[in-house]
């Protein structure tokens, strides 16, 4: 694949530049996109993708220093890498379908609102911030699902468990006597 890159330039030049750059950075442009993907394959699209983004860019990498350059790999490779990993998430798992796999309480935490009385749940409960309160109010008491309560609120359902699990993690604190008012 690489050679037909390289044929798309014209300039010689520019043609020993793209393949020295290839050459010595090719291992951590690979260890980059694998890290993103966890896929080989996707991984050698990334890097593909990466120096095709890059060739567009040559003018740009012939002024930059060493350093400055294998940054700019970097970052170029970790942005084709998620742009793939983004693209494929897309076609096998609605954003949904990924959040309703995301355990949303962690099992100590359980424990130990399990255990905890009424009273004091109650009473932890009234100490919280009111924004903790409300919205442990919507999902418990009044049984709203995380579109539900991002609807009432304006928020997007991954900010709705966001702040639904810190809100439990203040709870927690306060049942284990350490303060978490707000």
């Amino acid at each position: 694949m690489f050679p037909m890159i390289l044929a798309a330039l014209e300039n010689d030049e520019d043609r020993a530049l793209m393949e020295e750059l290839y050459l010595r950075h090719h291992r951590l442009m690979y260890a980059q996109a694998l890290r993103v993907l966890n896929d080989s394959h996707a991984a050698e699209d990334a890097v593909s993708s990466a120096l095709e983004a890059l060739i567009r860019k040559i003018s740009l990498l012939r002024d930059m220093d060493g350093n400055k350059r294998k940054a700019y790999i970097v970052i170029t490779v970790r942005h084709a890498a998620i742009d793939i990993y983004r693209r494929n998430s897309r076609e096998t798992v609605t954003e949904d379908e990924f959040l309703e796999q995301i355990p949303s309480d962690s099992r100590v935490e359980d424990r130990l609102l399990e255990s905890a009385g009424v009273e004091e749940i109650r009473d932890a409960i009234r100490r919280l911030g009111d924004r903790d309160r409300d919205i442990l109010m919507m999902r418990y008491f009044r049984e709203m699902s995380d579109r539900e309560i991002g609807r009432e609120l304006d928020l997007r359902p991954t900010a709705v468990r966001v702040r639904m699990s810190r809100a439990r993690k203040h709870l927690v604190m306060l049942l284990q006597g350490r303060e978490a008012e707000r």
